[in-house]
């Protein structure tokens, strides 16, 4: 959001809101303004208890005009409404929010941002791109390093709390709110506090984010999308550590493989940590072929005074430098521990 220093104090709202108990996006949207504006649906079901209304916008003169589903324009002393208006945005929480297709109005210039989140029973507990791995006779899913990667049909894991659902559609929308494609998920398990679904989907080139739709317990129709943006990319980084642990006054070296997909093109290294156990990376920067991979080897020295238990998240991130855009990342979270 685009605040006024004077401004701080009325973001709270968006703060205490979104910090509540299972708290879901419903939209996310986002896109250059036109002449005629936009108008996006959004569709508020009967298990949801609360709903926050957030609008910004980098240019003054923005506005927004939210309708109930009765066309009632909701406005300043609106019932059961908290409105704050800002020079650049405004924040509305509705509770209880009438349940049906809610109609946002935006008018103005320039770049525009638009979420929903709801209180609610319905609500993503996770989404994530995920492959075999395991030990021999101990296989399963587990979530990928980074970003999925762009080519062959990528793994999704889903959890959904469920409960207060009839039906569960799953579909891929891009950065506007729009859908891109559906997508078959097959249901897991029964449980429908914490149902798990998964699928192959074949990536879109744009960025996106995961939608699940359907109907209520009282047949409202209901929306969530999951947060977080993901888009596919052609480098790949995958950790090759041998080890989990590190000791006091130790010195080990963690070593990443680096993955080109594309074509031929030179790639930056970047690699952080927080407690600054890392010395040395080598190299920096690489050029790979095609297909072609190639290995960063990351010096940890650990200060003889660090107590154990300390935990050390060590984050490697590749980024092209030459060709085609991709960047991609891995992290490894180590533990310092006092056994040899």
């Amino acid at each position: 959001m685009f605040l006024q220093r004077s401004e701080a104090g009325k973001a709270f709202q968006l703060v205490r809101e979104s910090t509540r108990e299972n708290v879901s996006t419903v939209l996310w949207a986002s896109g250059a303004l036109g002449s005629k504006g936009e108008i996006l649906e959004i569709p508020v079901d009967s298990a949801t208890q609360r709903i926050t209304f957030t609008f910004s916008v980098d240019t003054k003169g923005g506005k927004l005009q939210l309708k109930q589903p009765s066309g009632q324009l909701i406005g300043e002393g609106s019932a059961q409404t908290e409105d704050t208006e800002l020079n650049c945005g405004r924040i509305v929480t509705v509770a209880p929010p009438a349940a049906g297709i809610w109609r946002a109005e935006i008018t103005g210039s320039g770049t525009f941002w638009l979420e929903a989140e709801a209180q609610s029973e319905i609500y993503f507990v996770s989404s994530e791109f995920v492959k075999v791995g395991g030990r021999p006779g101990h296989e399963g899913l587990f979530r990928i390093q980074g970003q999925p990667l762009a080519g062959p049909p990528a793994t999704l894991q889903a959890s959904l709390s469920a409960a207060q659902t009839r039906t569960n559609d799953f579909s891929l929308v891009n950065q506007r709110g729009e859908m891109i494609q559906k997508m078959h998920m097959k249901a897991e398990n029964s449980d429908r506090e914490f149902l798990e679904f998964t699928g192959s989907v074949g990536l879109p080139s744009v960025p996106f984010r995961v939608a699940v739709t359907g109907r209520d317990l009282h047949d409202k129709q209901y929306q969530r999308f999951f947060a977080p943006l993901f888009h596919a990319e052609s480098v790949e980084v995958s950790p090759k550590l041998g080890f989990d642990e590190l000791a006091p006054g130790s010195t080990k070296q963690a070593v990443f493989a680096v993955r080109n997909l594309g074509q031929a093109r030179t790639f930056k290294v970047t690699v952080t940590d927080a407690r600054r156990f890392v010395t040395k990376v080598e190299p920096k920067d690489m050029t790979l072929g095609a297909g072609q991979s190639g290995m960063v080897h990351v010096e940890l020295a650990v200060p003889a005074g660090t107590a154990t238990g300390s935990g050390d998240d060590l984050v490697i991130l590749a980024a092209s430098t030459s060709g085609a855009a991709t960047t991609n990342s891995s992290v490894v979270h180590l533990l310092v521990t006092s056994r040899p």
